[in-house]
């Protein structure tokens, strides 16, 4: 006769195959347990330097007020600020690794929020005219449209120095004279011989922020033109704006710093 195997002893050789195939349990919060022959026992086989479950989230905020609610909300003494001036970043790390009050002990930096600082909308026009000589219709085109971020000379005369720009268009300047406030005077002479001056300042004064979000900061730009057959070409160049850009990034990170009671570090992570 045939003999009949018991269904419990199948089942059981099923679970014990099932058990030597996928010796490991991998769990949720990163613990392993594995089954070993002697009675098939779970055993811990995690490791044990295994950091505790903990937040994973790097955010990226747009202004510092953000920066700071949100490091306040989680910050605890392990929390740092490390300022990034080259790559125009602050970031707070809020799982950053214990102090030595804490024996050193190693923390997963998987927790941050980062001010990712973009230049104004004002800046980056001004900053794409800077640097370059411009035909005299473009440049005072620019100049209407963006006369009120300046300060220096006032609107109007700057206005009437655009209107200037455009009705020499075409001319010849022969010469030019610095004046006493620093100006230059030049002499111009149209096709017709009809002689004519025009006062174009040295420097101009600009209200506008540096980084998108914070208020308007004064910033000087030197006048730069040059007489030619054809006419007059003219432009800007930054008067030491980057030392500005320097200090305003530093007042934010450490505004940052104070608004949150972290440290600040400038350099890179």
């Amino acid at each position: 006769m045939e003999q009949t195997q018991d269904p419990r002893a199948v089942l059981d050789a099923t679970i014990d195959a099932a058990r030597l195939a996928e010796p490991v349990i991998q769990h949720d919060d990163g613990r392993k347990h594995a089954f070993i022959p002697e009675g098939y026992d779970l055993k811990d086989v995690s490791d044990p330097y295994l950091l505790p479950p903990h937040i994973k989230r790097h955010l990226i905020v747009d202004d510092r007020a953000s920066l700071s609610a949100y490091a306040n909300r989680f910050s605890d003494k392990r929390s740092l600020i490390v300022a990034d001036y080259d790559n125009g970043k602050i970031t707070a790390f809020l799982d950053w690794d214990s102090d030595n009050q804490n024996k050193l002990q190693p923390q997963p930096r998987d927790h941050s929020a980062t001010l990712l600082l973009r230049d104004s909308e004002e800046y980056k026009r001004w900053s794409k005219m800077e640097g370059a000589l411009h035909s005299q219709e473009d440049f005072a085109f620019f100049i209407e449209e963006n006369v009120a971020d300046v300060t220096y000379p006032d609107a109007s005369t700057l206005l009437e120095i655009c209107r200037e720009l455009e009705t020499t268009s075409g001319t010849v300047f022969k010469s030019g004279v610095r004046l006493d406030n620093g100006d230059r005077s030049f002499t111009y002479e149209t096709e017709t011989r009809v002689k004519g001056e025009m006062v174009v300042p040295t420097e101009i004064t600009l209200a506008i922020p540096l980084y998108q979000g914070e208020e308007p900061t004064t910033i000087s730009a030197k006048f730069r033109f040059r007489p030619r057959p054809d006419g007059l070409v003219l432009g800007f160049q930054w008067h030491r704006v980057e030392y500005q850009r320097q200090a305003k990034f530093t007042e934010l990170a450490t505004a940052a710093a104070e608004e949150t009671g972290l440290p600040v570090f400038f350099g890179r992570s």
